[in-house]
């Protein structure tokens, strides 16, 4: 404890004892133990959150990375589709979208 020894702590008691006195010294002992337990309470408290806060930000990219490696393998699986070349059914929607555009639909020319 901060590199006493048994000496010194009886010298520290005893003068404490003679500039205080015997009968606020048990007041004083109380004092100072409830104030060093609840130093050591918030200590404690302020350890857990930066703990709990590491934990937290090491869950988040946990997660996050997570979620990069998904969304390559939707991509990957998605991207080959669409490449290795369309749909019969595709194709015939582009088609009618393509005479659409160029004014060649069969509807209006039943009309002419």
């Amino acid at each position: 404890m901060f590199g006493l020894g048994l000496t010194e702590i009886i010298i520290i008691l005893v003068v404490a004892l003679l500039v205080v006195g015997p009968k606020k010294l048990p007041e004083l002992a109380k004092t100072l133990g409830r104030g060093l337990g609840e130093f050591r309470r918030t200590a404690d408290e302020f350890k857990e959150s930066i703990y709990k806060d590491e934990d937290s930000l090491a869950d988040d990219r946990q997660k996050s990375e997570q979620q990069r490696q998904v969304s390559k393998i939707q991509h990957s699986e998605d991207h080959p589709a669409s490449t290795s070349g369309e749909s019969g059914e595709e194709n015939s929607e582009n088609e009618t979208t393509l005479a659409e555009d160029r004014g060649e639909n069969e509807s209006p020319e039943a009309g002419s």
